[in-house]
C-alpha cells in the first residue's frame, strides 16, 4: 500500500515538473529573465506581471491545465497522466 502512495505522488511530482519546465519556456518567450533557478511558484509569481496572466488548474488530480494570456497573445497548453503514471502533453 506504501509503495502504491508513493507512485502516486511521484506522478504528481512529473505533472508539476513538466508545468515548471513550461513556464520556464514561456517566460523567456515572454521576455522574462532570471526564471532559470526559480521554484514553481516562483515562476507563477514573475509571469503574473507586466500584464500576463497565468493560471495552472490543478482541480483534477492527474491533469494540469496552463493557460497564459496577454491582450491578444494566449498560450495553452495540457498535461496528462497515462496509464503507466507518465506525464504527457496533451496535443
Amino acid at each position: 500500500m506504501g509503495k502504491r502512495k508513493n507512485a502516486d505522488s511521484e506522478s504528481l511530482d512529473k505533472l508539476d515538473y513538466r508545468v515548471k519546465v513550461l513556464l520556464k519556456e514561456w517566460a523567456g518567450l515572454s521576455g522574462f529573465y532570471g526564471y532559470k533557478s526559480m521554484s514553481l511558484d516562483e515562476i507563477l509569481e514573475l509571469v503574473n506581471t507586466d500584464g500576463w496572466e497565468t493560471k495552472v488548474d490543478k482541480s483534477d488530480p492527474s491533469v494540469r491545465r496552463v493557460v497564459m494570456v496577454k491582450e491578444d497573445t494566449v498560450r495553452k497548453a495540457k498535461f496528462f497522466l497515462d496509464e503507466k503514471g507518465r506525464a504527457l502533453k496533451a496535443d
